[in-house]
């Protein structure tokens, strides 16, 4: 018995214990800064996640540099508040440089915020992925916030302001079908952390967003893009082995089968919008935010677990399965 009611205690104490916890973490996110008039840079406003927030920082008084890809990405930016819309390719290093003199001029050299939201994906198995594709895909999602960031850090310290990097739940739990995405948020989740620690010592900050699978343009398009990586390996290397283990009757079957699975489950971009705005203005902002109902449950689930046991269920995401005769 003294047994037993000591276990009691101890579980009624694990859960007071949560519970004191949680509490503490909401009454704390509570409290925003006012940022009007502070300046922002936000990257990926073309369209999806970048596009929220540049109306929702915009709604709030910050004075948002909304860097886009297209033209027409970057009216509708200045149309949903931005004050400055630079159209510019993130993969071009000169450009990246260019632009980030330009806004050390437009904000006076203070700077609050940088929100890396631009990112790119090209997927497909790794058997008929070109190695270029990971260069393009690195170029975008890693190495421009990386030179983005460092142009800027002078600013950001004179505010000792934000750095917020979107990565991805293949940031953390990387994915069949995916290895040149997931590998540039893997490097991203490395990068800030690295960054966290050094600019902790100035007084920035830097927080990391994890979304789930969001109801974006280029969440619509991943699957159908798969084709795009087969004939681009096909071109490439039109007798490989490859072929026989991943066949184009194959392929079609498994993007329309996904394709139809990853609209029933995609979420909300307002999800990772508002937890990117939290970590924006809020005065206690946290280090990493898991966006969305899947991140914070099957994804974080799939991190926390055995790899063993991930291995087996990742395996189950690949429907239906290949032949086995290239095997």
């Amino acid at each position: 018995m003294p047994v037993v009611l000591a276990l009691g205690y101890v579980t009624l104490a694990i859960f007071l214990l949560g519970m004191a916890s949680q509490i503490y973490k909401k009454i704390k996110s509570r409290p925003r800064l006012d940022i009007t008039d502070q300046w922002v840079v936000v990257t990926g406003c073309d369209s999806g996640i970048g596009e929220g927030v540049v109306t929702a920082l915009s709604i709030s008084g910050a004075k948002v540099v909304a860097c886009c890809y297209t033209e027409i990405g970057a009216n509708a930016a200045r149309a949903a508040g931005a004050t400055w819309a630079p159209h510019f390719d993130l993969s071009d290093d000169d450009a990246v440089c260019d632009v980030a003199e330009q806004i050390l001029t437009q904000t006076g050299g203070a700077l609050w915020c940088v929100v890396h939201a631009a990112g790119t994906v090209l997927p497909g198995f790794i058997d008929y992925q070109p190695i270029k594709f990971y260069r393009d895909v690195m170029a975008v999602n890693f190495f421009a916030p990386v030179l983005l960031t460092q142009k800027l850090l002078t600013a950001l310290r004179r505010c000792q302001g934000r750095v917020i990097l979107v990565s991805s739940v293949d940031g953390i739990v990387s994915l069949p079908g995916n290895a040149p995405y997931d590998a540039s948020k893997f490097a991203i989740e490395a990068y800030a952390d690295a960054l966290r620690t050094e600019l902790s010592l100035c007084g920035v900050g830097v927080s990391v967003i994890n979304p789930a699978t969001m109801r974006t343009p280029m969440a619509d398009a991943f699957f159908p893009a798969h084709r795009k990586t087969w004939k681009a390996m096909a071109a490439e290397d039109p007798e490989g082995d490859w072929q026989a283990l991943w066949p184009e009757s194959w392929l079609d079957q498994y993007v329309e089968k996904n394709t139809q699975q990853l609209r029933s489950i995609a979420e909300d971009p307002a999800a990772a919008v508002n937890d990117i705005v939290h970590a924006a203005t809020a005065v206690h902002p946290k280090l990493r935010y898991l966006s969305g109902r899947l991140a914070k449950t099957f994804f974080y689930a799939l991190w926390l677990m055995p790899e063993s046991w991930s291995l087996r269920i990742k395996r189950l995401t690949v429907q239906p399965q290949p032949p086995r005769s290239g095997t």
